[in-house]
């Protein structure tokens, strides 16, 4: 099997690579465009992949908003050129295509959509282009951590006695990279997952709450203070984007991820 990992050079990307190992090849801006569809063709052709993974994305939400044209091409039109090739894809899109559930329920593959930002409703567009193909998969996660991203933002800027601002009117779930790949691995091994499905590691948090639990651990394993956590909301924040203030998502299919605490704690145990 021969595997096209497209956004080869992020976090996401950078991890099915090692996952795959000869089974991958990886490409990436400035050498390959997903937007453009000689570009997607030429390397299509040349790599003659089984499957495709697409993880590229502008995941700064607020650069979209200013920039629509930007995001339609790269998650919109870019989807559109890789379905296009008629190889099999699995594209990973956003739980933000939702806003909000009724009861603060989790939200699952079934429920209706609802996008509050130039991002999320560019990133819907490439979820319908790929699934008009019976054979496509689309992915949806979210808060994506590795080396980098919003757990060890928190776990960094603590121990260095900063202060760490976090909001309080947004709940979703993190996701570690790590547990993402090894999904999408097995999605690209199995043939028969196609469709939507959502793949998170379990556990609704606001950025606010996810801090202060950081906090309490790292001050329990250390013995000493680290910095301060202060709440704000986004409105506060003043930024071109709206957010959806709840967007935790869950799964009706036989797919299981890690729970919340247990990510956590091996991210923590790594930073330490």
């Amino acid at each position: 099997m021969k595997v096209l990992v497209v956004g080869a050079a992020g976090m996401l990307g950078s991890a099915l690579l090692e996952n795959l190992g000869v089974k991958a090849v990886g490409c990436d801006l400035p050498g390959f465009d997903v937007s453009d569809f000689n570009s997607v063709s030429i390397e299509v052709n040349k790599v003659k992949p089984d499957v495709i993974i697409n993880t590229s994305a502008l995941t700064d939400v607020d650069f979209c908003e200013r920039n629509p044209e930007a995001a339609e091409k790269v998650h919109h039109e870019g989807v559109k050129n890789l379905t296009e090739t008629g190889c099999r894809l699995i594209t990973v899109s956003t739980d933000q295509v939702f806003s909000n559930s009724e009861n603060n329920s989790y939200l699952l593959e079934s429920d209706p959509t609802n996008p509050v930002n130039v991002y999320a409703a560019s990133k819907l567009r490439g979820e319908i282009a790929a699934l008009r193909r019976s054979n496509n998969t689309v992915v949806r996660t979210s808060w994506l951590f590795g080396v980098k991203g919003l757990l060890p933002w928190i776990v960094t800027k603590l121990l260095k006695h900063q202060v760490v601002t976090a909001v309080t009117d947004q709940t979703a779930c993190i996701t570690s990279v790590a547990s993402l790949a090894k999904i999408l691995v097995d999605m690209a091994l199995d043939e028969d997952k196609t469709g939507l499905y959502h793949c998170v590691n379990k556990g609704a948090i606001t950025p606010y709450d996810l801090a202060c639990i950081v906090k309490q651990r790292l001050e329990l394993v250390s013995g000493t203070e680290v910095g301060i956590v202060r709440p704000t909301q986004w409105a506060k924040l003043d930024l071109p984007a709206a957010r959806p203030t709840w967007s935790a998502l869950s799964t009706e299919k036989n797919i299981v991820l890690p729970p919340l605490e247990e990510v956590l704690e091996l991210c923590l145990q790594k930073m330490l």
